[in-house]
């Protein structure tokens, strides 16, 4: 890994894509997506992928790795995408899967212990701990439990498991190591809430404007994954297709979802994470915005990945 590795992290429609995008086209970096919903094919428009325009501008990975209806993780994306880091390009991060980007940074031990030790170890935990993680690492799942059923820790410990999975399950024995391991400093962008709420109301409008539904009804017919059937967007349109949403009330429960992404993502960032913030109402223009990050990297230095 001869080159250096940037990141830039921040919630949802925060602008760290544009960001990356406009870097990476003067200055020649491979972007690496951090998101765990880039990763399926065809799912593009709720997806907020690079157009087929931008992609011709910069290079890309960690996009379009698994048809919708496979299941995948965390051990699955770092096999797909250490090619990436081991071609000596300089690299950009950019992403708002917290559990991705930690895991490239600090490392993850992919020996998975058997099925039922994945399962005491997370029947030990307390509630509130499974609460958490659940809402952090199984979004999806946890918002389609009914509110008793997020009551309940034997819910939370099956949704965890299908997350975690037996390859991924190494890594909830080494959350406690994480903790206590010196944090690399990455760089984010913050954006204030009034703001990012508008960011968000403008971007679920422009994804129906776009064709989300055409998209959903290519999809519909499929045995999806757990993951992307409940996918933000996906999962409303697909209930304005089956006729239990009206298009209004779909546009609404999307955009109250992707809010409630963008604050677990924050708080996602703030606990786990070790991050030199940038406001980006200090930079009117995406011009500044870059600018200011690159010299926040400056700062920091080259982050370094543990493949």
């Amino acid at each position: 890994m001869n080159g250096s590795v940037h990141f830039i992290v921040g919630p949802t429609a925060s602008g760290k894509s544009s960001v990356a995008q406009y870097i990476a086209e003067r200055e020649g970096q491979l972007i690496v997506s951090a998101d765990s919903m880039n990763l399926y094919r065809g799912m593009d428009i709720g997806t907020a992928k690079p157009t087929i325009a931008e992609r011709e501008k910069a290079d890309y990975t960690g996009f379009d790795l698994a048809e919708p209806t496979e299941k995948f993780n965390v051990a699955a994306y770092l096999d797909a995408v250490r090619p990436a880091f081991e071609s000596g390009r300089d690299i950009i991060v950019a992403g708002g899967t917290g559990l991705y980007v930690k895991c490239l940074t600090e490392g993850f031990d992919d020996v998975a212990p058997e099925n039922g030790a994945l399962r005491a170890e997370l029947e030990a935990l307390d509630f509130e701990t499974l609460e958490r993680r659940a809402k952090q690492e199984a979004s999806g799942l946890y918002e389609a439990l009914t509110e008793d059923d997020q009551r309940n820790p034997r819910r939370l410990v099956r949704i965890l498991e299908k997350v975690y999975g037996p390859a991924q399950a190494a890594s909830l024995r080494h959350k406690g190591s994480w903790n206590s391991k010196p944090k690399p400093a990455i760089v984010g962008l913050r954006v204030e809430r009034e703001i990012l709420l508008q960011r968000i109301e403008k971007r679920v409008e422009q994804m129906y404007a776009d064709g989300l539904l055409d998209e959903a009804r290519e999809l519909i017919g499929l045995d999806l994954s757990q993951t992307a059937l409940q996918a933000i967007g996906y999962a409303e349109a697909f209930a304005v297709l089956n006729h239990r949403l009206t298009l209004e009330q779909a546009k609404e429960k999307t955009i109250i979802r992707t809010r409630q992404l963008a604050k677990r993502q924050m708080t996602w960032f703030r606990n786990q994470l070790n991050v030199e913030w940038i406001d980006t109402a200090d930079y009117p223009t995406l011009e500044q915005l870059a600018g200011a990050v690159s010299q926040a990297w400056k700062k920091t230095g080259p982050t370094p990945v543990r493949l």
